[in-house]
């Protein structure tokens, strides 16, 4: 059931693997003319009461706000765990193919963290358990690269 939600109390999911919202202007202007033609899907806040995290519509929810909407149609989802909150917004930016390979590492060392394996990361997704284990790769060289920071090391050491 859509129910029209204050924008005011809609925010963005810390979670979301893509951090870079980029250009929204033309997705404003098409706001302004037809209106939101697309719900977004969010979960309640898990720390403030009758407030919403978006799952599925960050880039909708930024061009609205600069459309000037107050309301925006919204599904909420009382039943999604983190878990599948995480899987949904990769799932759903990485049918676009737009999240960089940076967002995509992030996406699946958030999964990871989460105690999920290859296979499990690969179903909840959709990406192919090599693409999968290429990302836990990187995740793993990424590791590699904070503790050497952590330790004070540089390149030019």
């Amino acid at each position: 059931m859509i129910e029209y939600i204050d924008i005011r109390k809609l925010h963005e999911h810390p979670d979301n693997p893509r951090k870079a919202i980029g250009d929204v202007t033309e997705l404003m202007n098409s706001i302004r003319k037809q209106g939101l033609l697309q719900n977004l899907t969010v979960v309640p806040h898990p720390e403030i009461e009758g407030e919403y995290r978006i799952v599925i519509g960050h880039r909708r929810y930024n061009a609205a706000k600069r459309a000037g909407l107050s309301e925006l149609p919204c599904v909420i989802d009382r039943q999604m765990d983190r878990r599948a909150q995480i899987a949904v917004m990769m799932s759903e930016n990485m049918q676009r193919n737009d999240l960089t390979i940076a967002e995509r590492v992030g996406g699946v060392q958030m999964m990871m963290d989460l105690g999920l394996d290859i296979k499990a990361i690969s179903k909840d997704t959709g990406l192919s358990e090599s693409s999968v284990r290429r990302y836990r790769k990187l995740t793993e060289i990424q590791t590699g690269i904070k503790a050497a920071e952590e330790k004070g090391l540089t390149l030019f050491a």
